[in-house]
């Protein structure tokens, strides 16, 4: 089984929540060309003082901002960062990225070595040093989370389906690429908010009515809002974050299926277990046994 880590040296620190993750074995792979050979990934809500300034990096690096704002020098060129922006850069693209200190960025990222990433950022004309706006904001976000479910899956096949996710994040990418300043739908910024608010609440959430009170909306309005923007309920997206972080922390040894049914607000063990079944197909004892 591949080693799947939620930290890498190179991760930043300068974060206030994460969901991250490194391969480790990632040398000891045969080099493919026909697919993505993923480093490390996942979404960092930044810290106000989020600073990165590199003359090198080893990796090819695709970054997707959902939400907050920062900036970005790719190269000798700066630009503003704001929600529904995606940049791209390699070892060959000296870069700072930049986090507004009122309102820190919360942005996805995922880096690649291998050929196969070389060939298809030039096949899709996603030039390194790139920056533009996507033209489905929230069916990409949908993408990227996915691509982490999947690698914290720490499985050989977790990786290998978080590879063939990111690829079609960077097809849609090149398929509804804007200019850069194109002004996003004002609801979206609502929708943003309310996403954002599940992403880093979920833990701790029990319900989607108690995210929409935090949020300032009703239960109802968010509904809608995912209908128009998303490919998921509110209830499925904190469904699924809860489930699958269940499955990454019961693959840990030493851990206990009644403390992650506590750690993530489910009523009882009794219930963690039977949604746990029904969404991974097995029960979370058979999970601890995959360790």
């Amino acid at each position: 089984m591949p080693r799947v880590r939620e930290h890498a040296a190179y991760f930043s620190p300068q974060v206030s929540q994460t969901r991250r993750f490194y391969h480790a074995d990632w040398r000891r792979q045969v080099v493919r060309e026909t697919h993505l050979d993923v480093i490390g990934g996942g979404c960092e809500w930044c810290a106000p003082d989020f600073f990165i300034e590199r003359e090198e990096f080893p990796y090819v690096a695709f970054e997707f901002v959902w939400a907050g704002k920062g900036r970005v020098r790719l190269g000798r060129q700066w630009h503003e960062l704001s929600p529904g922006l995606t940049f791209f850069f390699d070892p060959t693209i000296p870069h700072i990225i930049q986090s507004d200190p009122a309102e820190p960025l919360v942005k996805y990222f995922f880096n690649f070595a291998g050929p196969r990433i070389t060939a298809l950022l030039a096949e899709l004309k996603l030039r390194p040093g790139s920056i533009f706006r996507v033209g489905e904001p929230a069916r990409l976000a949908e993408l990227c989370d996915e691509a982490v479910d999947y690698a914290l899956q720490n499985s050989a096949l977790g990786l290998r389906a978080s590879s063939a996710v990111l690829e079609h994040a960077l097809v849609l990418c090149a398929e509804g690429r804007r200019p850069p300043d194109t002004r996003p739908d004002p609801a979206y910024a609502t929708y943003l908010r309310c996403r954002n608010f599940l992403l880093r609440h979920y833990p701790s959430l029990t319900s989607i009515s108690e995210a929409a009170r935090a949020c300032s909306v009703t239960a109802a309005y968010l509904t809608r809002l995912f209908q128009r923007f998303d490919r998921e309920t509110p209830h499925e997206c904190l469904r699924r974050l809860k489930l699958n972080e269940a499955l990454f922390k019961l693959r840990q040894p030493g851990t206990l299926a009644k403390a992650v049914a506590t750690e993530l607000g489910f009523k009882s063990a009794a219930h963690f277990s039977r949604a746990f079944k029904q969404y991974h197909g097995m029960a979370p004892q058979d999970a601890m046994r995959g360790r």
